[in-house]
């Protein structure tokens, strides 16, 4: 789709639509279709809809004009071919296709296309192609929006066929059949759309078959699909499915049926007892047989000889049957009997068959089981209790009797658990070869009870009593400190040492030696000692007062019993802890230099105990920092902020140590805090200008302006400058600094004004360099502004051709900064850019001016172009009398104006007779044929105009007859006159019902003036009564009746009223106020 910038001109509500207006109409359609063909492309489908046959389906055109820009036109595409067209604008214009029109709509808001009746045709890929007057940049709807519609129909039914042909109903049972048949059926699927996926299937696994066929009769498809399966055991308690899926239906239509299918039995097996029983037990045997259906006939066997319970009263057999879940049975026969020595080495057997196997003629599946009694072993050992010394040798016995007599296993255990008889180095015997068990070196791990566990192929037997074995070792020990962590020295607290037992047979110590460093400190109880204290004491507790370093030992004793010394525990340290010495603090650079870092380095001659390798750091007295603990610390970047003292010292867990501290200055190199923009712009009229930069430095620094690489000297008259020195802000981190700030001098500047071209320079800020740093320098280029002046555009006026694209109009101006550029048309931006380019084709109603706007920061200014359109004139007749003949006037309306004409007759028999051009009489656009008189039959008369851009189309006027002596008369004229007319009339008519109103208001007041003060004379005016309904009926009173005394049912009217009658309102009021004898008549006012 290719952007366009149109304008809706193709309906206007002035006036009615004329046939010309419909053929424009129909032509700026026929452009939209030919557009849309031209730029319609292959795109991928945008959106699949599916709806079913007979349904409505609306198509949506997603239109985003806040991305795209004002819609101008939208066409609807099925296929190729168009179906539908809508034309935006003041009268919105709308066309179907005429094969569509009964089914199809287009609405707006949302813009869709709407089918009625969806039909099978109806299936194809629509295009909805949309025009927008001035497409946005973010417009990404280049290729139209692309619908694939699919017709959808149900299926009308879903059939299964068995082999001859006969139905198969949803849900029945086919059969009986037997194991390796062949099942045939056919699955038809008649009248749908679109192909359907047609499958047989066994429970979730799809059957293997041939192809599906699928034929097509208007537009349906009937899809027969057929299975050959060979029946096995897979297929028992299984549905056959034909399953069809199909865009048209919302599930998977299933059509299911049962084989009832026999099958042989699978296996038969004995279970019970595996090789032996024990004597004097209850044997069981059970015989299971699988798969088999219908349920088989099973017998025992006694070898050769068929079991029988009438024969025995101890032996007893069951027998039942469990149907599977797929429909197969499993059979269970239980024989029960007491187990002798009778049934050793027996073989007991199980037969079964069914009607499968008899069919087959197979022979029955059968299973043994031969069956072998024993016993397990009686044991007994000695002598029931020992006691020993560590490293002598022991002898266990344990005797046994059994059946069968060989041993499978031997097992001896120490208080129930089992002993590993394998370890050679220790144990000899114990083993199925010799039973008893020989310790041959005991130590403190013999000491418990002793049992054997005999094994053979029936059972295990253990003895009743158990042998005690007990043996005596010397003491294991360990050190344990109260308290049990290290201790600090300037707590100056006392540590007790413990000797405790880990092992030791008798668990009692008669003597403890202790040592320091593997050194005798002390063996206790000290009975040789003067002093009493340390003879009767408890040896394994041993108290140090007042630690200190002096007391950092390892520490270990020696405990003594009845078995004698036991072994030197292992040593235990006693942990002694101190603080480090003094700090020193150093750093590098001596210097520091802002955004650079410094290294502050700690340490100490001294470092404790434990090793110092931790150290605190304080900056400005606040602290110790957290997150510092190294004795080396970075600090960067270096700032303001870093202009302070700096503390450290090393700690552990004995303390801390002495503090250093020390002062740390810092310089800064020149640095800009206020650089100088790139570009700066001032309006040439200006009368202040300045240059503004400030420098941080320390040491302080010097600053210099330059114009075009050339240092401005303070006597330039031109220029001056002022400086101020700053002292650093904690605030923002600044380092002291200069602000220097460049001054134009406009009075001493041509004119006080900038020069518009000569006064455009670089200027540069520029610094000295310091101790820690380089000159610096930064620059902008003044640039002197002024707004846009001397606008012209490359054609004052061009002429197009209707329905042709004009040639684009350059529009210049002279501007600083540069200006950007608009074109109006009718007050509405048409353009953007100093181009003028129209892509549409031109409208007669695009005639007129178009101006171009030049604007920057400072101002605009416009210039204009005049684009004339030409296009082919139409005309229009018009009959009038001119110097008393009888003349057509021709009209052409077209640009140019100036036009040639072409008259001629059209006669009934649609023959042609050429009239010549008629005569312009010096008008550019009008043609006058003068009609002959004596004509009487119909004519219709044609007029064609042209000009240079070409010929119209024709008009017509139909000459029925001679004009009558006011057709003649032009219209103007004729309803003048009649306007005229009806102007007098109304006159005279107005001025008659005047008079008639003044001589009745005169005769009425003379009347009453004369009878309105005795109520005796009448009170009504002569005449009046003419107007009553009811004159000529009766003979009419003169008076309302009194309300108080009706004789009469008349009803009296007020002349005056709303409704009707001759009766004054005033004069009934008072006559109402009167009553009259009835035998004189007269009339007297009521009391």
């Amino acid at each position: 789709m290719v952007p366009r910038i149109l304008e809706n001109r193709i309906f206007s509500p002035k006036r009615k639509a004329s046939k010309t207006d419909s053929s424009l109409i129909n032509f700026g359609l026929t452009v939209l279709f030919l557009l849309a063909l031209i730029h319609q492309t292959s795109a991928q489908i945008d959106q699949i809809i599916s709806e079913q046959e007979s349904k409505p389906v609306v198509l949506q055109c997603p239109v985003n004009e806040d991305k795209c820009g004002k819609l101008h036109s939208l066409n609807w595409f099925k296929g190729d071919d168009r179906i539908a067209a809508m034309l935006l604008g003041e009268n919105n214009a709308t066309s179907v296709n005429k094969d569509f029109e009964e089914r199809v709509t287009v609405e707006q808001s949302p813009y869709r296309l709407v089918i009625k009746d969806l039909k099978i045709s109806d299936e194809d890929i629509y295009l909805c192609d949309t025009t927008f007057f001035i497409p946005e940049e973010t417009c990404d709807n280049f290729n139209g929006y692309r619908i694939e519609l699919r017709v959808l129909v149900p299926p009308t039914e879903v059939v299964i066929l068995d082999a001859k042909g006969d139905r198969i109903e949803n849900g029945s049972t086919v059969g009986p059949m037997q194991e390796r048949q062949s099942l045939k059926a056919t699955c038809t699927v008649r009248n749908t759309r679109p192909q359907p996926e047609v499958g047989w299937f066994r429970g979730n696994k799809r059957l293997t078959t041939y192809s599906p066929t699928h034929d097509l009769n208007d537009g349906l498809y009937t899809s027969t699909l057929e299975l050959d399966w060979t029946l096995s055991r897979e297929d028992l308690a299984q549905d056959i499915e034909c399953r069809v899926k199909s865009a048209a239906i919302s599930n998977t239509i299933v059509t299911t049926f049962d084989v009832d299918l026999q099958v042989r039995p699978t296996g038969i097996e004995i279970n019970g007892v595996k090789h032996h029983t024990v004597q004097g037990s209850k044997v069981v045997l059970t015989c299971d047989i699988h798969g088999a259906r219908p349920a088989v006939n099973l017998t025992w066997y006694n070898s050769t000889s068929i079991i029988s319970p009438d024969e025995n009263e101890l032996t007893e057999i069951r027998i039942k049957a469990f149907e599977k879940n797929d429909g197969t049975y499993h059979t269970q026969s239980e024989l029960i009997f007491n187990a002798t020595r009778f049934e050793n080495d027996r073989v007991f057997r199980c037969e079964a068959e069914n009607i499968v196997l008899q069919i087959n003629r197979e022979k029955p599946v059968s299973s043994a089981l031969t069956l072998e009694v024993l016993y397990p072993p009686v044991v007994k050992v000695s002598p029931p209790n020992m006691i020993t010394n560590t490293s002598e040798i022991v002898l266990l016995n344990c005797e046994y009797v059994a059946n069968p007599a060989s041993l499978i296993q031997v097992d001896w255990y120490r208080n129930d658990d089992l002993i590993n008889v394998n370890d050679t180095d220790h144990y000899q015997g114990g083993n199925s070869e010799n039973v008893a068990l020989v310790i041959k070196s005991t130590d403190k791990d013999d000491i418990g009870n002793y049992s054997c566990q005999l094994s053979n192929t029936i059972g295990k037997g253990i003895p009743e009593e158990k042998i005690y074995l007990d043996v005596q070792f010397v003491p294991s020990v360990e050190v344990q400190m109260i308290p049990g962590g290290p201790v600090k020295e300037s707590d100056e607290s006392n540590v007790t040492l413990y000797c405790n037992i880990l092992d030791a047979n008798p668990p009692v110590l008669t003597k403890v030696r202790w040592y320091a460093n593997s050194t005798l400190l002390k063996e206790l109880p000290d009975c040789e000692e003067t002093r009493e204290d340390l003879c009767h004491i408890d040896p394994s507790k041993l108290l140090l007062e007042s630690i200190g370093r002096g007391f950092f030992y390892n520490y270990s004793c020696e405990g003594f019993n009845a078995a004698g010394w036991g072994p030197r525990s292992e040593d235990k340290e006693l942990i002694v802890h101190y603080e480090p010495g003094p700090a020193t603090l150093t750093h590098f650079p001596l210097v520091a230099v802002k955004k650079k870092s410094v290294i502050f380095s700690c340490s100490v001659d001294d470092p404790g105990y434990p090793d110092s390798n931790r150290y605190r750091w304080l900056r400005g007295g606040r602290g110790p920092l957290q997150d510092i603990v190294t004795k080396d610390w970075t600090v960067e970047p270096v700032g303001l902020d870093s202009r302070t003292n700096y503390s450290c010292y090393a700690y552990n867990e004995g303390g801390k140590g002495v503090m250093a501290t020390i002062n740390l200055e810092v310089h800064a190199p020149p640095f800009f805090i206020k650089n100088l923009a790139p570009y700066t712009g001032i309006l040439h009229t200006s009368s202040n200008a300045t240059l503004t930069c400030r420098i941080e430095c320390v040491p302080r620094c010097d600053i210099h302006w330059q114009k075009d690489g050339v240092q401005i000297e303070k006597n330039n008259s031109r220029y001056f400058v002022k400086e101020k020195y700053r002292e650093a802000s904690p605030t923002t981190g600044d380092f002291e600094s200069i602000l220097s700030v460049l001054h134009f001098n406009m009075s001493s500047w041509p004119r006080n004004k900038f020069d518009i071209d000569a006064d455009n320079a670089n200027y540069s800020c520029t610094s000295t360099p310091n101790t820690v740093g380089a000159g610096i320098k930064s620059a902008t280029y003044f640039s002197i502004e002024y707004s846009p002046d001397n606008t012209t555009v490359s054609e004052n006026i061009t002429f197009v051709q209707e329905d042709t694209v004009p040639g684009r109009v350059i529009c210049k101006a002279r501007a600083n900064p540069e200006p950007s550029y608009k074109w109006f048309f009718k007050n509405e931006t048409i353009a953007n850019g100093n181009a003028l380019i129209i892509n549409t084709a031109m409208k007669r109603s695009d005639n007129g001016t178009y101006t171009c706007l030049a604007y920057n920061k400072h101002g605009s200014s416009k210039a204009e172009t005049v684009i004339i359109v030409q296009f082919a004139p139409h005309c229009e007749i018009e009959r009038r009398e001119i110097d008393g003949q009888d003349t057509l006037i021709c009209t052409a309306f077209g640009n140019p104006e100036e036009a040639d004409f072409s008259w001629s007759i059209k006669a009934e028999n649609e023959t042609v007779e050429f009239l010549g051009s008629g005569d312009k009489k010096d008008s550019l656009e009008k043609s006058y044929y003068t009609l002959l008189e004596g004509y009487a039959i119909a004519r219709t008369f044609r007029c064609v105009a042209n000009n240079t851009v070409g010929s119209g189309p024709f008009c017509e006027f139909e000459v029925a007859e001679q004009l009558a002596w006011w057709q003649l008369w032009e219209k103007t004229t004729l309803i003048v006159l009649i306007a005229a007319i009806f102007g007098l009339l109304l006159i005279v008519i107005i001025i008659c019902c005047i008079i008639i109103c003044v001589c009745r208001r005169r005769r009425r007041q003379d009347k009453l003036h004369d009878k309105s003060s005795s109520l005796g004379e009448p009170l009504t005016e002569p005449g009046e009564y003419e107007n009553l309904p009811f004159h000529g009926l009766q003979t009419a009173p003169n008076k309302p009746l009194n309300t108080e005394n009706f004789e009469d049912e008349f009803i009296y009217a007020d002349l005056e009223s709303q409704h009707y009658g001759p009766i004054n309102y005033k004069a009934a009021s008072l006559y109402a106020q009167v009553k009259k004898d009835k035998k004189t008549g007269a009339l007297s006012e009521l009391k």
